[in-house]
């Protein structure tokens, strides 16, 4: 049994429960979410539960349907390419906005060290979480907050997907290796190479992901 966190609220904590569910797998895409069996696992009454679901339709991570309750969102290959669209868009103005010199090299790198101590496998809500942290630490830096608002709404939205790509056998090097680029683009001060290295390692999890569900990029016309 889930027990409460100081200082949180049972809808605060019901939300990261819910999250949390949805990033592992335990909850699936399309499935039915019961209310009732949450509150019992987070020793809650069904009103946080309920009001923490609200929140997650309001993202769209959850979808809701009279006399059918909530089920978890479950997106087709066209709906995931645009959130990854929407993503490097919306970061990539994120970038452009932080000043590289005011950045904590050290704190990302330490944040990096400790994602590849972990293990996908063994260790895959600390894993999942260090690399949230990792990114949204940078993005922290910048004062677009409403953007980053929206960033991490899509980045919960499709956080089930993401997760297939961790459990790729060499996805640690690859994660790690990624963000060294990244790192070494911030120290070195050149914007454009973080935002092509960040390009490359949210185009790398987008490619990954469409081709192991059978998906394909739609073809865009020639100009």
């Amino acid at each position: 049994m889930a027990a409460a966190k100081p200082g949180g609220t049972e809808v605060q904590r019901c939300l990261v429960e819910l999250r949390q569910m949805i990033i592992s797998g335990a909850l699936l895409p399309g499935q039915k979410v019961y209310q009732s069996e949450i509150a019992a696992r987070l020793n809650v009454s069904r009103i946080p539960v309920r009001e923490a679901l609200s929140n997650l339709q309001a993202e769209g991570v959850v979808t809701y349907k009279a006399h059918t309750g909530f089920t978890v969102a479950r997106f087709s290959g066209e709906d995931l390419i645009e959130i990854y669209l929407m993503r490097r868009l919306l970061e990539t103005e994120i970038l452009r906005s932080i000043d590289l010199q005011k950045v904590d090299v050290v704190e990302l790198e330490a944040l990096n060290a400790k994602l590849a101590s972990l293990s996908p496998a063994t260790d895959p809500d600390e894993y999942q979480d260090t690399n949230h942290t990792f990114h949204f630490r940078l993005f922290e830096y910048s004062e677009l907050k409403l953007v980053i608002q929206e960033v991490q709404r899509l980045w919960y939205m499709s956080s089930f997907y993401r997760s297939l790509f961790f459990q790729e056998a060499d996805s640690r090097l690859r994660v790690y290796d990624d963000h060294a680029q990244i790192i070494d683009a911030i120290r070195d001060g050149d914007v454009e190479r973080l935002i092509q290295s960040s390009d490359h390692h949210r185009g790398a999890t987008e490619s990954l992901v469409t081709e192991r569900i059978g998906w394909s990029r739609p073809r865009r016309s020639e100009a």
